[in-house]
């Protein structure tokens, strides 16, 4: 089966083995399936002569496929191990960046080829197909918990699909949002409330918030979940024009990041009017509202006692990702990658 409109496969490109410390080299590639970001554990999925290798990194000889281990890689650090078949395994080393740097340069001094990426049906032989295989490769890398399920249910779907059409291609460019976080901008007058706001909904203090006008002075922005779909959320400077030529620069700044936002909220309290921003806001909303209702409001919110929270969450999340998409029993294009291809 291929999707429609996919282009036809194309080779990886390979990152360059340094074998200068080593004349005895293997046949195995390597391929990093996790962020390149911190994170818990990092996942490097092995394949080729991966027991002679395994052998090398961890001073054990016994490999066989199955059983999951905890090993020393090289001195490098702790972690665990897995011989997935004869051909392919996994390493899971802690998630830091320089551990991860470190293993990798070893992997290369011992003639392994990285790879920007690898193929899903190599790094997932368990997969029942091309689709399925993808899906697992996608997993890892969602950045939104809704994405999980309806991963797993792309390979029957695609197989029951007859047709593609223009609905199901913007479906998936909206749940494609639950790959990569959307961008939602709020923007507004200063010292209503946004930073509080912020803080609220990531659940401890990342935005400076203090009663006195320009206390935000350049872009806050922090990964919030809301309501399963992970978002990137921006927090603004107030606009409003500033003899302070930092603050003014940087609102000046913003108007790039409103236009380009998937999601803008215009806010404001009871007692400041609405501001003129550089394009139609998707909400409006009232901040403070325990002091006070905005009656010409979307939404009323109170960051304080957490009145309008849960609505405000529900409209975010409906705005991106609709609920008729996410119940949608058709077929998902979550990647462009041309691996689709039985």
């Amino acid at each position: 089966m291929h999707w429609p409109g996919t282009p036809p496969k194309q080779a990886m490109t390979p990152l360059p083995p340094d074998v200068s410390n080593k004349t005895n080299t293997l046949a195995c590639t390597a391929a990093a399936m996790t962020s390149p970001t911190a994170g818990a554990i990092t996942i490097i999925q092995l394949h080729g002569q991966v027991s002679e290798l395994l052998a090398r990194l961890t001073g054990r000889d016994d490999w066989t496929p199955g059983p999951l281990r905890l090993c020393s890689f090289a001195d490098i650090d702790q972690g665990l191990a897995v011989m997935l078949g004869p051909d392919s395994a996994q390493l899971m080393p802690h998630g830091g960046v320089r551990i991860r740097q470190r293993l990798l340069e070893e992997l290369t001094s011992h003639g392994v080829t990285l790879l920007d990426q690898i193929e899903p049906v190599a790094a997932y032989p368990e997969a029942t197909d091309e689709i399925e295989a993808a899906a697992l490769a996608t997993i890892p890398r969602a950045t939104s918990p809704l994405a999980i399920e309806l991963l797993l249910h792309q390979s029957r779907r695609w197989q029951e699909c007859e047709d593609w059409n223009e609905a199901d291609e913007l479906r998936s460019q909206r749940l494609n949002r639950l790959l990569s976080p959307p961008q939602v901008v709020i923007a507004g007058p200063p010292n209503i409330g946004k930073s509080t706001l912020m803080n609220a909904l990531v659940g401890r203090k990342v935005a400076i918030s203090i009663d006195a006008p320009g206390t935000t002075r350049d872009f806050v922005a922090w990964p919030v979940e809301l309501g399963g779909l992970v978002v990137t959320w921006h927090d603004t400077p107030g606009r409003h024009q500033s003899e302070d030529e930092l603050e003014q620069e940087a609102i000046t700044r913003s108007t790039t990041l409103i236009e380009q936002a998937d999601m803008l909220i215009s806010a404001t309290d009871l007692g400041t009017p609405w501001l003129e921003l550089p394009r139609e806001p998707d909400l409006r909303m009232g901040l403070k509202s325990d002091l006070g209702l905005r009656r010409d409001a979307d939404l009323c919110v109170s960051a304080h006692t957490g009145e309008g929270i849960i609505e405000l969450v529900e409209w975010v999340r409906e705005h991106l990702v609709p609920a008729v998409d996410l119940g949608s029993t058709r077929p998902w294009r979550f990647t462009e990658s041309p691996v689709f291809n039985t």
